[in-house]
């Protein structure tokens, strides 16, 4: 059977889903308050759920750790940068559904958006990864795309024993972007390693009616409980209710965008999920589970939702 072959391809020994580029727009940081949970390097680079750049790259990576802050109060933003392109926001919200610290968010919108798109970060990270490190400014100006990007804590994108990421995105999250103007009617999604399971997850939720398209980048797919890091599932029941495979009826009527490097430890999901979905577009590559391969494939992703906006 079809998903045995795909059972016995899938790859063991998961570990966990362990700066301003070119054309970045001015932008008046806010007073610098390290976060007590996660530290500078943590919530840029375990954001991604990646592995840390070295030399060069890695001094550069460390700079852009300085832009981090811990701002805002309940969902009022208290930061606002408009430059004369794209506007950048950022704020906190107190979920009931993700109980915890106030969770950040952040926004980058153009001038005249022709649509809206979610970044997912990856394990132990912040919505702080999309801005600081992959320059959501400059996507946004060069698709006229909004981003917005939240933190999940540790919900791994969907709902747990004690939260549901899900319904703070649904109920909470895209409110507060439909107050701010946004088009929140139908949106893309997008999302890194543990994120691209959430946003793959999202859209199984939302559905054709809501979601224009689904674009990930080294997204944690594990096809068994056995395989999947510590604590992205309470259990192997929340594993089986959540999984991507057990969801895919819901996926085949949603455009999909899966890349993924060819040395990637979850390459053996995504190709797994390709079969299983033969109309979504894959490109798997050269490349492994690094922050320098998201850089390389992030615009590419965006002009991808930006079409089918």
């Amino acid at each position: 059977m079809q998903a045995d072959r795909i059972a016995a391809g899938t790859a063991r020994g998961e570990t966990g889903d362990g700066g301003a580029g070119e054309g970045a727009i001015p932008h008046v940081a806010a007073p610098v308050v390290a976060h007590p949970h996660v530290s500078l390097r943590a919530g840029l680079h375990a954001g991604l759920g990646l592995e840390e750049p070295a030399g060069p790259d890695r001094r550069a990576f460390l700079r852009a750790a300085v832009l981090l802050g811990s701002i805002g109060v309940g969902s009022v933003a208290i930061e606002q940068t408009v430059s004369r392109k794209v506007r950048l926001e950022r704020g906190r919200l107190r979920s009931r559904f993700l109980p915890g610290r106030p969770l950040e968010w952040r926004v980058a919108v153009p001038s005249r958006p022709t649509g809206l798109v979610l970044a997912f970060h990856g394990k132990g990270g912040t919505s702080n990864v999309w801005f600081d490190v992959l320059d959501a400014a400059r996507i946004a100006r060069r698709t006229g795309l909004a981003v917005a990007a939240i933190d999940g804590l540790k919900s791994y994108w969907h709902p747990r024993r004690d939260s549901d990421a899900t319904t703070m995105i649904t109920d909470e999250f895209l409110p507060l972007l439909a107050d701010r103007k946004l088009p929140t009617d139908r949106i893309g999604l997008t999302g890194v390693s543990m994120g691209g399971y959430g946003a793959l997850y999202l859209a199984s939720a939302l559905g054709p009616e809501r979601v224009t398209g689904v674009a990930t980048m080294s997204a944690a797919l594990r096809w068994r409980y056995g395989d999947t890091s510590a604590g992205a599932f309470d259990d192997e029941a929340d594993f089986e209710a959540h999984s991507i495979f057990a969801r895919t009826d819901l996926l085949r009527t949603i455009p999909i965008s899966l890349c993924c490097g060819r040395s990637d430890r979850f390459i053996r999901g995504n190709e797994a999920l390709a079969r299983v979905l033969p109309h979504a577009e894959s490109t798997f590559d050269v490349g492994g589970h690094t922050t320098d391969y998201c850089k390389a494939h992030w615009l590419g992703q965006m002009e991808w939702l930006a079409e089918r906006a």
